[in-house]
């Protein structure tokens, strides 16, 4: 079920179903099972009897079935939730048991059964390839996929947050949060609540200076320090990441990876410089957000294309050198840090 679809369902008040909640992004599965939550439980005072949670990895059919079976009070429907379970370790037999209360489900139309499940909590497939799971269970739950957002996507969520929080904010503020604090919208959110009270407060215009200075930064794939001091040009920032990475036994190669990606996208971003090639353009062709491409001009110029053509030729032979037995591992990153940094 696409999530326009669950969107008008909700508007229409045909809540009755069984819905199962997956994909990526947690806030969002939280925020759509909290909104069928608040269709459905619409006086608190009967909520004991209108809505039931359960939690855990292995689901108890049998509870569920009860709880399903029993009535709403005061209400036309009652959710029944069960949080994070672990649909990837069902038997046969076990998926044999869902599909029974599936079925009971639909005899008690006033149940709406809903599964909120974490991200390796079930199989959906990959691309177009539907998973057994969900060939199996496609006409029997509504399925609702909910991955992370693309950059534009956030950026516009980021923006209506402090729109309606009254909030004033130039015009990167949004790409400059994603690039700081990362692409959690759970810690998304938390950034922004943090800045609007900080913007509110102090009667300012957030620009990305409060972002720097206020917003938590994120540690993506381990590597977030490290790749800021790579584009500050700061030796011992990045001997400070790469010993923080390395005490956590991130993987050379990661981090080798991560900073091969950098120095690529500098030295296009040098060449596309000297060439002329405008800033809109050349956010086009990078598919960088404006902070971020802001940044990596500023470093482009600092280094200069002979400088940083040095540095993605000597990133290779390091890797070259390490998958054939020379120097390589943490070492090797760190001579490499000390010579250009």
């Amino acid at each position: 079920m696409e999530i326009n679809e669950f969107k008008e369902r909700l508007k229409s008040g045909r809540l009755s179903g069984a819905f199962l909640f997956a994909g990526e992004e947690d806030y969002l599965k939280r925020f759509y099972l909290g909104q069928l939550k608040d269709a459905i439980v619409t006086d608190e005072t009967f909520a004991l009897f209108n809505h039931a949670v359960y939690d855990g990895e292995k689901l108890d059919i049998a509870a569920l079935t009860d709880a399903v079976k029993a009535p709403p009070m005061m209400g036309e429907y009652k959710l029944v939730e069960w949080r994070y379970p672990n649909l990837t370790a069902l038997k046969e037999s076990d998926l044999e048991a869902l599909e029974e209360l599936l079925r009971v489900r639909e005899e008690y139309g006033f149940a709406t059964l809903a599964f909120l499940v974490a991200e390796d909590g079930v199989d959906l497939g990959v691309g177009k390839r539907k998973s057994r799971f969900v060939t199996r269970f496609e006409d029997k739950i509504s399925i609702i996929r909910l991955d992370k957002s693309t950059d534009a996507q956030l950026a516009q969520w980021i923006r209506r947050h402090f729109d309606a929080a009254g909030v004033k904010y130039e015009q990167d503020v949004p790409s400059a949060l994603i690039f700081r604090s990362g692409h959690s919208m759970q810690q998304l959110k938390h950034e922004i609540d943090k800045l609007s009270a900080l913007a509110l407060a102090r009667g300012v215009t957030l620009t990305s200076a409060e972002v720097e200075l206020v917003a938590k930064a994120t540690t993506e794939c381990d590597t977030f320090a490290f790749s800021n001091a790579l584009l500050a040009g700061d030796k011992q920032a990045a001997l400070v990441a790469l010993a923080d990475m390395k005490s956590r036994k991130v993987e050379p190669t990661v981090i080798l990876g991560m900073t091969a990606r950098v120095i690529c996208d500098l030295v296009n971003v040098a060449r596309f410089s000297d060439g002329g090639m405008s800033i809109d353009d050349m956010q086009k062709s990078l598919s960088m957000p404006p902070y971020k491409l802001k940044l990596y001009i500023s470093s482009a110029k600092r280094l200069g294309q002979k400088r940083l053509d040095l540095m993605l030729s000597e990133l290779a032979r390091v890797d070259a050198s390490s998958k054939s037995g020379g120097i390589g591992g943490y070492t090797a990153i760190e001579l490499y840090v000390m010579q250009f940094l």
